[in-house]
């Protein structure tokens, strides 16, 4: 029997939009379902716009691999669509307790070969930026920032101007196995039913993926779960606009997993904090006025020169971290899984941070396993 599409995606988050581009030259028949209104509506536009550089992650983990290779597709893809980007650099300081972290992490980025990374005295910090107040660093030269925005318009551009189906304001709520491939069950605007079929899907629906991922699984069948972690971010006065060259990050939070409460800089060079981290149980992208002694007493540690008067709400964003018991590394959940029963069925769970930068390298990874 013939199906609908070779192919559906399901989210159009920039993991959607860049296996969508990869595949934009397969002449497959490709269909891609997302539940908002227009593509990268949710993680993919919520975030810092850091290209990382990929020195937090254990050696040959595809974060690591991924984010490594993903950032040089990155680069080179903003230079030949003209999108902006900065390689700005990165500084991630550390106060005088902290110096045997930062050591580790300086060990890590050798062992991960990230090029362009130096140990930095308390002195060269002063010179560098004269507002941080640190112990010593590490500067990573190949880190840089970018406007994902227009990044995932030019994913979307191309795969539609390559024929790709796009269905807005849709939800996959049902998948049944059918003879060499799927028959999906998608609740339009409407809240009308309709159903899709197709040899081949590929989950990559952001802060549903899991639930997704479960609509076809057996009870014995065991994919990840992922927690909702949001993270606020607040801007600084006009005052701090230009006086920031590079990003400036603190040790990581090992506690939650997180780079901790950074500095980041815009395309007009104005600067923002964030994000700090909270787990919730639901989806929500409100940002309370309250938080904004946590961030500035997280932030007062290297910028002492900050006055709380400084900060105003910004924007929120959610991580899908993939659950654990014991807050250890979790690395990227990306998997065929033809082992539970499931041909042609590819699960992409807890596409957190570096996942933006990782996005190309994603892509194409996941069209080598089809």
């Amino acid at each position: 029997m013939k199906k609908d599409y070779d192919i559906v995606i399901i989210g159009a988050g920039v993991i959607g939009l860049s296996i969508a581009f990869m595949l934009s030259k397969s002449k497959k028949n490709i269909l891609v379902i997302e539940k908002n209104e227009s593509f990268g509506r949710e993680i993919s536009s919520r975030n810092s716009e850091v290209i990382h550089s990929g020195i937090y992650y254990p050696e040959n983990s595809l974060k690591h691999s991924l984010c490594t290779r993903g950032r040089n597709l990155l680069y080179d893809f903003c230079k030949e669509h003209n999108i902006w980007f900065n390689k700005c650099g990165k500084l991630i300081i550390a106060q005088k307790s902290e110096l045997n972290v930062l050591e580790d992490l300086y060990n890590q980025s050798i062992t991960n070969e990230i090029d362009n990374t130096f140990e930095i005295d308390k002195s060269k910090i002063q010179k560098m930026c004269p507002h941080i107040s640190a112990y010593a660093g590490i500067y990573l030269g190949c880190t840089g920032i970018f406007s994902s925005h227009d990044f995932m318009s030019k994913l979307y551009h191309i795969s539609s101007s390559n024929d790709h189906d796009y269905l807005f304001k849709a939800s996959v709520v049902g998948a049944d196995i059918i003879p060499s491939g799927y028959e999906l069950t998608l609740k339009n605007s409407d809240d009308d039913f309709e159903t899709v079929t197709c040899e081949t899907v590929i989950n990559c629906a952001g802060l549903n993926s899991d639930i997704i991922g479960a609509l076809p699984m057996t009870k014995d069948s065991k994919i990840p779960q992922i927690s909702f972690l949001k993270g606020c971010y607040f801007k600084l006065s006009s005052k701090w606009r230009n006086e920031f060259d590079s990003l400036i990050y603190p040790v990581p939070d090992k506690k939650n997993q997180t780079l901790g409460i950074h500095l980041t800089i815009d395309k007009d060079r104005n600067a923002r904090l964030g994000p700090n981290a909270k787990y919730l149980d639901y989806e929500d992208y409100s940002v309370d006025d309250s938080l904004k002694n946590e961030f500035y007493n997280a932030a007062r540690v290297y910028l002492p020169n900050l006055k709380e008067s400084d900060l105003y709400p910004d924007y929120s964003g959610i991580r899908p971290k993939i659950k654990s018991r014991d807050k250890k590394f979790n690395d990227f959940y990306i998997s065929d899984e033809k082992n539970k029963g499931l041909s042609r069925w590819f699960n992409l769970i807890g596409i957190e941070s570096p996942g933006l930068t990782s996005s190309l390298a994603i892509g194409e990874k996941v069209v080598e396993m089809l």
